[in-house]
């Protein structure tokens, strides 16, 4: 892979990567499974590892989760709420257990913890007394859901000992299968569309705007984790939080003295979790030696003396159907079976991703086949194999789309695209995913505009492209469904703040294709440059109209794929109207331009920075970023490209 191909394929990594946090971490909405999203992030690490200089502080790798929804007031954690390193066999395990023997010696143990499948959170106590709770948010700030943790009878309000001073206490809210189902009986009976799955119920139930919702939940917790109680060991830190009256799952808890006893236990667990009363994705691994987790310290997003082992997903036998093509936002048609509902990984599965044309073709799948599906706690499994001895001779292959299923128009299909795809930027499909992304998180960032807004905007043709979203007003908002008069308010506000937004984000939000959010800042910081960094969007669309694809092509970042598509989207005569529409003084937006390029006569200009532990005065974000100012990259971890280490 040249250096080019591997900016490029870090570039999609890490777009394909921002979106799902944010549909996991501040939607609930995830639409990939856990494999497909740490297949993602592996492949990116590697080319963070092999390309050290491409690791940016805005990486998926360097962050430990999605952004805090503005619902609810910002909590900044104490100490960081990091994520954990993944291991997905027993061969990776060995690999952890080598890696830490080599720092600590051989006499070390490891706790082993069942890994709860919710949502993790922060209790923080005064004196004894429970005083506020928050979600944990991107690892450093969190969402203030105190008064719905206070509804929860798993959490004591007052711990059974007075522990003089605050104490933070890590833990895990989930969803009891019991009370999910019950849950979900309910919802059936009031003809109300049913909850996927624990997890995501769970998470969406603590963030909750009414604590009287979160309580009729039936939500549970278990802690396994706290900053400022005293203990030697991790198990005898959840044996003192159990005596101080707090949750803790020490019947499944075990003190292992060697890696094969973490693998045997492994293996009890992966039969055995069948039969809890709560949803497990796996073992957390944790040494168990204060003192020997100390010396072994962190890495950016994770500490060296634990990790995650995910059990793999859990399958299921089914029947297809039928096989649909669906419509994205760039036209690409996404084939999907619709299966023989099958219950499987706690929640009733009817549709599994079959990828694009290729995979059917590799599988061998036909409409009517008999397959196997996996899913891992996601609400969009997919298609593993085909029970070809099931087949009966009825099966009928599925033909590629020679049409577009939603406006008929003939589709294309490029020799070097494994995507079939709607040529016609008019489809209604289409303009419906376009506005999804124009007001996405990474886009131009409007909180509450999601499908069922979107939909309705469409139907009542208020917004039939996205300059109209910016031309709607109050009234509008009132008269659609389920918005009151101050749900209307809230929402205009959030609109009329997102007229001022970065550049490389207004440029993201057009959905222009193979332009990511990297691509896109790039794009930005050149118009920047050539704009003397003021000047309205209808200047920016005119620097863009008057440049070349060679123009495009000299940018920083940018090669000749993606310049020949900037170049097209700008050109486009269907484009014209809207552009202009949104460049309008009526639609008002004022694009932010990028700082000027660092001066390279600045310290750091040049050099690779590594930041290890907990820095007193500023948040690591914050470091970077002035690190980036200063002309310099950070790294997540040290290697021979490392010029300075901040301890």
């Amino acid at each position: 892979m040249t250096k080019t191909e591997a900016i490029r394929e870090v570039e999609r990594l890490r777009r394909e990567l921002n979106e799902h946090d944010y549909r996991y971490h501040v939607l609930d909405q995830p639409t990939i499974s856990d494999p497909e999203y740490d297949t993602l992030r592996r492949r990116l690490e590697e080319l963070e590892t092999e390309h050290p200089d491409l690791v940016t502080p805005d990486s998926p790798t360097q962050r430990v989760g999605g952004p805090p929804s503005t619902r609810f007031a910002p909590v900044r954690h104490r100490a960081p709420m990091l994520s954990l390193g993944n291991a997905f066999s027993g061969e990776e395990l060995k690999s952890f257990d080598q890696r830490v023997r080599k720092t600590v010696g051989d006499d070390v143990a490891y706790n082993c913890e069942l890994k709860i499948d919710g949502l993790a959170v922060n209790l923080a106590y005064e004196d004894g007394v429970f005083v506020g709770g928050a979600t944990r948010g991107d690892g450093f700030t969190g969402e203030d859901v105190t008064a719905n943790l206070r509804t929860l009878r798993s959490i004591p309000m007052r711990l059974r000992e007075p522990v003089p001073g605050r104490i933070d206490v890590r833990g895990e809210v989930y969803f009891p299968r019991a009370a999910f189902a019950r849950l979900n009986e309910e919802r059936q009976r009031q003809g109300e569309a049913l909850y996927a799955n624990p997890r995501n119920t769970a998470a969406g139930s603590v963030r909750q705007l009414d604590p009287k919702m979160t309580a009729s939940r039936g939500l549970a917790m278990w802690c396994y984790s706290a900053a400022d109680v005293p203990a030697p060991t991790q198990h005898e830190l959840l044996e003192r939080l159990s005596q101080l009256g707090l949750r803790v799952n020490l019947g499944t808890t075990q003190l292992c003295h060697s890696v094969d006893e973490v693998l045997a236990y492994l293996e009890t667990w992966r039969e055995k979790r069948k039969d809890l009363e709560y949803e497990t994705d796996g073992v957390v691994v944790k040494v168990d030696r204060v003192d020997q987790q100390e010396r072994l310290g962190f890495v950016s997003r994770s500490p060296r003396w634990a990790i995650a082992y995910k059990f793999p997903a859990e399958q299921a036998m089914t029947k297809i159907e039928d096989v649909k093509f669906y419509v994205g936002r760039t036209g690409t048609l996404t084939p999907v079976a619709w299966l023989t509902p099958v219950f499987v990984s706690g929640t009733t599965v009817q549709r599994a991703t079959l990828h694009n044309m290729d995979e059917i073709a590799r599988l061998g799948v036909r409409i009517g086949d008999s397959v196997v599906i996996r899913r891992a706690g996601d609400v969009i499994p997919e298609v593993v194999s085909v029970v070809e001895g099931a087949r009966t001779g009825d099966e009928r292959e599925v033909a590629a789309p020679e049409r577009c299923p939603v406006c008929g128009t003939p589709t294309e299909h490029g020799a070097e695209e494994v995507a079939y795809r709607c040529p016609n930027p008019n489809c209604p499909a289409q303009r419906a995913e376009s506005l999804l992304h124009f007001v996405s998180r990474g886009a131009m960032d409007i909180e509450g505009a999601g499908p069922a807004l979107i939909e309705q905007l469409r139907e009542r043709g208020l917004a039939n492209n996205p300059a109209d979203i910016f031309k709607l007003k109050r009234e509008d908002l009132e008269q659609l469904e389920r918005f009151a008069e101050k749900s209307a308010q809230n929402l205009f506000e959030r609109i009329q703040a997102a007229k001022r937004r970065p550049l490389g984000r207004i440029l993201y939000a057009l959905g222009i294709r193979h332009v990511g959010d990297t691509t896109a800042y790039d794009l930005a910081r050149w118009l920047g440059e050539r704009l003397d960094r003021k000047g309205t969007l209808a200047d920016v669309w005119s620097a863009l109209r008057h440049s070349t694809a060679d123009d495009l092509t000299a940018v920083e970042g940018i090669g000749p794929v993606v310049a020949r598509s900037v170049y097209a989207y700008f050109h486009d005569p269907a484009n014209q109207n809207f552009l202009d529409t949104l460049a309008s003084p009526e639609v008002g937006i004022e694009p932010e331009f990028p700082a000027p390029r660092p001066q390279s006569g600045t310290p750091f200009a040049g050099k690779t920075i590594v930041f290890t532990g907990t820095l007193q005065r500023r948040s690591r974000e914050d470091a970077a970023a002035l690190v980036a100012r200063l002309g310099g990259k950070t790294a997540g971890s040290v290697s021979r490209r490392t010029d300075l280490i901040v301890a």
